[in-house]
């Protein structure tokens, strides 16, 4: 491309300095520069030039004033015509050259006044503690190269203003003049984010979210809340608050041994009763996905209560398999009966039921001494039941059982522990069937408890 310049020899067209670039538009800060080193090179060129034409004056007019010494003694008549010099041409030229380089000095300064300084920027971010923004001064070096690039960028592509960029993830996302407005913006998220939540919840960005001053565009000008509202998808939050669990304090047991009750006899005298407290978790959530956990406090609301439990320490006499003929009560926590031996609802009732408030779980003991034949469960009704074998032609039965204390083929003695009531099998409530058998018949229990 051509351009017109003026030069020490006038008007004239030159090729230009500045080379086009077809890879990268040129800035227009490098523009004023190359601009500046043209005027400088004609200043330099027409001051060199008015040199050697005043060098060269001064030597003509030397050569003539010479001669007219040598002529004078001869008496010449010719007068000799001395060459002016171009003192006024030159003195336009430099004029004009002095006044174009400080028209591009002029230009310069006002270009380095406009471009972005990278001494320091005051940043504004967010604090770690809580929402609060804080100011600090970040070096260029402390720059992501994201961030010196946007900023870079800017330079030469626009008229450039002072503003504040609104960076998200070290890209930035939009520019205002409303520093204020736009913290009270992203302030005004944070709020919303929590604002089902109890005053004791914190929040925070959990990426990074900065305010960083600077020079910008003054094209990509916006309000504070049109940048916060066009990028709300890219905030991500962490949100920490205080969950409470109610739970159940276990009890603990104590027991007590009785020197008359056999091994096998345990019972509960004093039943356990579980506390309460109240723990205060602080739960960390980002995007709503748990990220950590810690316990904040424990509050008791009720102390538990211990079980006492009396356990027999007298071992059975098991020197004999065979039983007294003598049959004690089955159940020594109630006698009462509530379904006798005999007929029952059109069928034969083998047994006796003995049942009353509370006879879950209390224990039933061997009418006589003798052997375990059976101990376990069937499909027979009976459920969990347990048969003793007395040695004298007697076995006694005890169905319905909620467990059992004895195996098949264990010896026990009279009065211990071989079960527990319970409404295993067909039953219609918690309760021991005790039956009397002599071979393969079943007798009235009555007759011999």
């Amino acid at each position: 491309m051509k351009t017109k310049f003026i030069t020490i020899e006038g008007y004239g067209e030159i090729k230009s300095a500045i080379k086009p670039n077809n890879s990268k538009k040129m800035t227009f800060g490098k523009k004023i520069n190359k601009f500046f080193k043209i005027s400088y090179t004609i200043l330099r060129d027409g001051l060199q030039e008015r040199k050697a034409k005043k060098a060269k004056a001064e030597a003509t007019a030397k050569h003539y004033a010479n001669n007219r010494t040598k002529s004078s003694g001869k008496h010449s008549k010719t007068a000799v015509a001395l060459p002016k010099a171009p003192c006024n041409f030159l003195k336009r030229k430099v004029i004009l050259g002095v006044a174009t380089s400080f028209v591009a000095v002029f230009l310069c300064v006002l270009t380095s006044m406009s471009v972005i300084s990278f001494d320091a920027y005051a940043v504004e971010e967010q604090n770690s503690s809580g929402t609060e923004m804080s100011e600090v001064v970040v070096k260029p070096s402390e720059f992501s190269k994201d961030i010196q690039e946007n900023i870079t960028d800017s330079i030469g592509e626009g008229l450039l203003t002072s503003g504040y960029g609104l960076y998200i993830d070290n890209k930035l996302v939009g520019v205002t003049t409303d520093k204020k407005g736009l913290k009270n913006s992203l302030q005004e998220c944070l709020d919303n984010y929590k604002a089902k939540y109890d005053s004791g919840t914190t929040d925070k960005f959990a990426n990074s979210v900065r305010i960083i001053s600077g020079n910008y565009k003054s094209t990509d000008l916006q309000s504070a809340e049109t940048i916060v509202e066009e990028n709300q998808d890219k905030f991500s939050y962490s949100l920490s608050t205080d969950i409470v669990y109610t739970q159940k304090t276990p009890y603990t047991t104590k027991y007590k041994y009785n020197k008359s009750k056999f091994t096998t006899y345990k019972k509960v005298v004093k039943d356990g009763v579980c506390g309460k407290q109240n723990i205060t978790y602080r739960v960390t959530y980002v995007d709503g996905l748990q990220t950590d956990v810690e316990t904040k406090s424990v509050k008791t609301i009720k102390k538990p209560k211990k079980q006492v439990v009396v356990v027999g320490t007298k071992k059975p006499n098991v020197a004999s398999t065979v039983g007294s003929g003598s049959f004690m009560w089955p159940v020594p926590y109630t006698r009462n009966i509530t379904s006798g031996y005999g007929s029952r609802w059109g069928r034969f009732h083998s047994g006796i039921d003995i049942a009353a408030a509370g006879a879950y779980g209390k224990s039933i003991v061997a009418s006589d001494a003798g052997t375990v034949t059976w101990a376990g469960y069937d499909s027979s009704g009976y459920g969990n039941y347990v048969i003793i074998d007395h040695g004298n032609g007697y076995c006694t039965l005890y169905g319905h059982c909620s467990s059992l204390a004895v195996r098949k083929g264990q010896v026990v003695a009279k009065g211990q522990t071989i079960a527990y009531i319970g409404s295993t099998g067909n039953s219609t409530g918690p309760h021991l069937h005790f039956e009397v058998r002599k071979g393969s018949s079943r007798l009235n229990p009555l007759n011999f408890v």
